[in-house]
């Protein structure tokens, strides 16, 4: 491998770890919102299971929003305009649907044997790695994917 090569492959691990720990941050307080509201939800005599769902739907649009200003940050000019913007909201909405499945499922399943507060984080824990490979390959993917022939000669 040549000395360039090189250069790019550390640079390249070196982002990817910035990024990791800006989706663990990122993820994490979403996480703790979900928490909080769910904890509301039920102490405020809501449903444990619809509790949660609301307390992930809530989640899953901050989490979003801090995504898409911070941790892939660097993937995005405003010269892509509103529709990509719309593109990654849906994408991203799409992708959180089905790891929230997941989210659920275990939540469900740990909640037969254990408290709420801590299904609910092993549900979250579990959707988490999914949610790094979709937002990093599909969601926030590189703006140049998004370009048509319209946004180019923007």
């Amino acid at each position: 491998m040549t000395r360039v090569r090189q250069d790019r492959l550390w640079l390249g691990r070196r982002v990817l770890s910035a990024r990791v720990v800006k989706f663990a941050l990122v993820g994490g307080s979403c996480g703790l919102v979900q928490l909080a509201i769910l904890h509301a939800l039920v102490t405020g005599g809501l449903e444990e299971h619809l509790s949660n769902l609301i307390a992930f739907i809530i989640s899953m649009e901050v989490n979003f929003t801090l995504s898409q200003l911070f941790t892939w940050r660097d993937r995005w000019s405003t010269s892509l305009g509103a529709g990509t913007l719309l593109r990654r909201l849906i994408f991203f909405n799409a992708a959180a649907t089905t790891t929230g499945v997941v989210n659920q499922g275990v939540f469900a399943l740990l909640n037969l044997f254990i408290e709420y507060l801590p299904a609910a984080a092993g549900g979250i824990a579990v959707a988490a790695f999914t949610n790094f490979a979709l937002n990093d390959r599909l969601v926030f993917r590189r703006a140049g994917l998004y370009q048509t022939g319209a946004e180019e000669g923007a």
